[in-house]
Parts: C-alpha cells; structure tokens; sequence
C-alpha cells in the first residue's frame, strides 16, 4: 500500500510540473508578452542636418499612468525595433536625450508626463556684457529640437493597433509598424543684420532681444507663457569699398515669440576701438521683422539701420585704436 501510494504522489507530482511548465512555454510565446513595435524616422522635415546628431529619443507614456518607458537611438538614428507591453500609450519622438550631456541650452522639465514635458532654455546670470535684470530672465541660445507626437498608440494584446484616423500604423505578423514618424521643428530661429555707418571703429557688437518664449511643449509646441531675454554677438561682418561702414549679422535659435508681448525689443552696444562704449541702440521690431520658412524651419529676419533710427558710430581712426583685454568682465545691465 505504502508503494502504491508513493507511486500515485509521484505521478500527481510530474503532471503538475509539466501543466506548469506549459502554462510558462505558452507565456513566453504569447505575441502579447513580446509585442514588437517598428519605429521608422523620417528627419527630412526636421530642420536639423542628420549628421549634427548623436543620438535620438522614443518616450511612451502608459495611459493607465505608469512610469514612462524610454527608448533610445544611438547608431542608426532612423530607427528601431522596440518591444513593449500591451497597452494604451502617448509617444515622443525627439533628436537627442535627456541627458545634461547631450545639450548646453536646453534642459527638459515635466519629463513624468507626456503633457508637460518640456524643453526650457536655462537661466543665466550673466552672458558676456549682459547681466540678469530684475525684470527679465536672461536665457542661453536653445539647440535645434524636433519632435514627433502621437496622442493614442494602442498596442493590442494580438499586437494589433485601432486607430482609424491614421491608417499608416498597422499590424503585421504581430509587428506594429509606425513608418510615418517624422519629426518637425520645436525651434525658431532669429536672423539680424545691422547697417551700420564706421561699423570699422567697432571693436565687437553684441546685442539683445526680448519678447521670446523661455520654453516649449513638446507634444504640442506650445510656447510656455514666461518672456525671456536673448543674449548674442554680431559677428559677421561685410564692408562696403570704402572698408568702414557696412553690415554686422548673427543667425541664432529661439523656442518662438513669446504670446501677446507688447513690444519686442532689440538692443545693440557697440565697444569702439578706443575702449569705450557707443551709446545704447534700440528698436522695437514687433512690426518690422518679416517672418519666412527656410529649410523647414521658421525664420524671423530682422534688419536694421538701413533706415531711420540710422545706426552711426564715430569715425575713429583703427590704427590708433587701444588694445583692450578681459573684455568679459564688462557687466551692461538689460533694461
């Protein structure tokens, strides 16, 4: 009897092995354990030269309101395979990390939400001769950012996906495929030249503009609500035959114009040849800046003192112009 009912516990025991040892073989080949989803980048409508990347981001952000889930590019920036758990999901697409590394003037704020996450320029205190005003936050030049946003990414357990509305995310063979994702700019950017009459008794030009978005929504590319200062140096120049009047210029990155600011206003200070400062030039340019796309991104071009207020230095003579060193310990208030 004894045997017998070892014999039957043996028996009992081996079959509620091999049923659990199925039931784990049927788990790790369910599809929806392992749902596959195939992420295609398209930067062509990016504003940003491929080559000037080093690495890209896929962010999805559970409905359900779990931890999002991070997905990175480091070689091959136009895509991947990314394996990810049923569900109902939020998806950024976006050039870079969020790592401090992989930017100077751009940090990211509301990173646990797919509504809040933004970029923001950070804060300075100084920027060469500027110094921040009690008034105006002062800001460091943005890099380029592009984004790709998609409101409702379903992941079925059968690795199916239901959106009627965009039809080019589809099922097959248990792969979703989302081929279609093309990032577009999160950035603006300023182009200002002056005309300047004995631009040559210049020694530098550097310059500051008001009135722009000190951040932006990625999912949306709403600007956030806080007006911020820009601080820049003209540093192009191209002189007329007479080799002392002509044209400075800079080209530089702002998130947007920042909505219903009264004025927006540019200043210039000029450090002459002989050591002292021109007097303040300003312009209010809310109503004299013409807005155009150029290569896919939006381009505010500004210029000034080809007509009046006129931009005039005095007529110094270079050659005797003083050597003048440490120059960035001059602080210029911003007003």
């Amino acid at each position: 009897m004894k045997t017998k009912r070892n014999i039957i516990l043996l028996a009992t025991f081996v079959s509620a092995l091999f049923t659990l040892s199925c039931s784990l073989r049927e788990l790790e080949d369910d599809p929806a354990a392992l749902t596959i989803v195939s992420v295609g980048i398209d930067w062509s409508e990016s504003g940003i030269d491929v080559r000037d990347m080093h690495r890209a981001s896929i962010w999805l952000f559970p409905h359900n309101g779990a931890p999002a889930l991070e997905y990175r590019l480091e070689n091959d920036l136009s895509g991947r395979d990314i394996i990810v758990p049923p569900g109902v999901y939020s998806v950024l697409v976006f050039n870079e990390t969020v790592d401090e590394n992989d930017w100077s003037g751009v940090a990211f704020t509301g990173t646990e939400r797919y509504e809040t996450f933004a970029a923001v320029s950070p804060p300075l205190l100084s920027q060469g001769f500027y110094k921040r005003s009690t008034e105006l936050p002062l800001v460091d030049e943005p890099e380029a950012l592009a984004v790709w946003s998609f409101d409702k990414l379903e992941v079925k357990p059968a690795g199916e996906i239901a959106n009627e509305h965009y039809p080019q995310y589809k099922s097959t063979g248990g792969r979703i495929d989302l081929s279609d994702v093309k990032p577009t700019p999160r950035f603006e950017r300023v182009s200002l030249t002056a005309y300047v009459t004995n631009l040559a008794s210049s020694m530098q030009a550097t310059g500051t503009i008001d009135g722009m978005a000190s951040g932006v929504y990625l999912a949306t590319g709403e600007l956030m609500n806080e007006p911020a200062a820009h601080a820049f140096i003209l540093n192009g120049r191209v002189y007329e035959d007479n080799g002392k009047s002509g044209t400075t210029t800079r080209t530089f990155n702002v998130f947007g114009r920042q909505p219903g600011a009264s004025n927006r206003l540019v200043a210039i200070d000029f450090l002459l040849v002989d050591g002292t400062f021109h007097p303040r030039q300003e312009f209010d340019v809310k109503n004299q800046s013409e807005s155009k796309t150029i290569d896919n991104v939006l381009t505010h071009i500004i210029n000034l003192g080809y007509a009046q207020p006129y931009i005039t230095l005095p007529d110094l003579d270079v050659e005797k112009g003083v050597a003048v060193d440490r120059w960035d310990e001059v602080i210029i208030p911003l007003k």
